[in-house]
């Protein structure tokens, strides 16, 4: 028998042996209901699965409703991120500033709330192939939000908005 074998790719986990090959959310749940042939063909799907989320995007760095969705059933946030997220989500015009993001989850510093929405940022980014510059540390932020240069606020995209309304109703 063959061992099993697992690899990232986009977002997703593949575990895969000689039988074929499975979709695995973060939390270990199937992310597909298939089981493809091998690893290519399941590398081969979540290729062509990408391409058909970016048919829709109104920018490169912004994901479709669809696509943050499945990032967010995926890879499932932590509780910190999934409180910054539903919090900013739901502020008037989905619209907060880092150190009230900070506040929110109880951190000092308005850099610990940089630092998790940009690691969350690049997760999303990487699963949805979005246009981020990997050498300005706040770009991976863009994935999840607009940065308003007036008042330093960071206005959440609709779309992830959309996704996580549909995702906490699920």
């Amino acid at each position: 028998m063959t061992a099993r074998q697992f690899e990232d790719y986009h977002g997703y986990s593949i575990v895969h042996n000689h039988q074929g090959a499975r979709l695995l959310t973060g939390d270990g749940g199937l992310a597909h209901p298939d089981t493809f042939d091998d690893l290519a063909s399941a590398k081969s799907w979540v290729d062509s699965h990408l391409d058909g989320l970016k048919e829709d995007r109104r920018a490169s760095h912004i994901g479709t409703v669809e696509g943050y969705l499945e990032a967010l059933n995926t890879q499932t946030p932590s509780k910190k991120d999934y409180l910054m997220l539903s919090a900013h989500a739901a502020a008037p015009e989905r619209r907060m500033s880092a150190q009230d993001l900070a506040d929110l989850v109880g951190w000092k510093r308005d850099t610990s709330a940089k630092a998790h929405y940009s690691k969350l940022g690049k997760r999303i980014a990487d699963q949805l192939d979005l246009a981020v510059d990997e050498t300005d540390s706040q770009s991976p932020i863009r994935a999840i939000a607009k940065l308003d240069d007036d008042t330093g606020d960071w206005i959440m995209h609709p779309e992830l908005a959309e996704a996580l309304g549909q995702y906490s109703a699920a």
